[in-house]
């Protein structure tokens, strides 16, 4: 029996969980932005959207997150109030910090903004099932095709993603200013075209 699941929701009490391995796959892009894993745990905590986060599971513990955006759908509901609220005057540092990293979609698609593996289940083709099931879900949804964007560095995410079809349509360069924020300088913009078979 298939011990790995993957379903859309998660509890209440996984909130934390959930943010710990959003914030250990992304710490070099978050904490620049919101200024420490705090922070950055707290506000993943309060506002992801329980209900539109997919995540895998082994024996019912969650072991990785993807996090989508599609037509009204997105992973998680922090708007420009919720983040005065939280940042107040230094929402401004946060708007600037960030602007690299607002990831635009396009009508039709299927934005995957965000895939993570905690780190002690790595190397068991979570990634790839979770892949598979969004392939099925954006066909399933008659979007156009998945988009999703990779620190052009992070060579294993960009391998796993072109096994499964996606393709690199633009090397996108971070502005030189940004640079030594981020500790990389680019990032690849892949796409996969839902009505093209596996």
């Amino acid at each position: 029996m298939e011990r790995i699941t993957i379903s859309f929701g998660i509890e209440e009490e996984e909130r934390s969980s959930v943010s710990e391995i959003l914030y250990e796959a992304f710490s070099e892009k978050f904490k620049p932005v919101f200024g420490s894993k705090e922070k950055s745990l707290r506000v993943f905590s309060r506002y992801l959207d329980v209900s539109n986060i997919l995540v895998a599971r082994d024996k019912g513990e969650v072991v990785g997150v993807a996090g989508l955006k599609y037509d009204n759908v997105n992973w998680i509901t922090l708007n420009l109030f919720d983040a005065i609220q939280e940042f107040g005057f230094s929402i401004f540092r946060v708007a600037v910090v960030g602007l690299p990293l607002v990831a635009t979609r396009l009508k039709g698609d299927l934005l995957l903004d965000v895939l993570a593996v905690s780190a002690k289940a790595r190397g068991k083709g979570i990634g790839t099932k979770m892949l598979r099931y969004l392939l099925s879900f954006g066909k399933e949804k008659k979007l156009k095709k998945i988009r999703l964007y990779v620190i052009h560095t992070n060579e294993g995410a960009k391998r796993l993603y072109e096994r499964m079809g996606f393709k690199t349509v633009k090397l996108h360069k971070i502005p030189r200013l940004w640079r030594k924020v981020f500790n990389f300088d680019g990032y690849f913009e892949m796409e996969r075209n839902l009505r093209e078979e596996n």
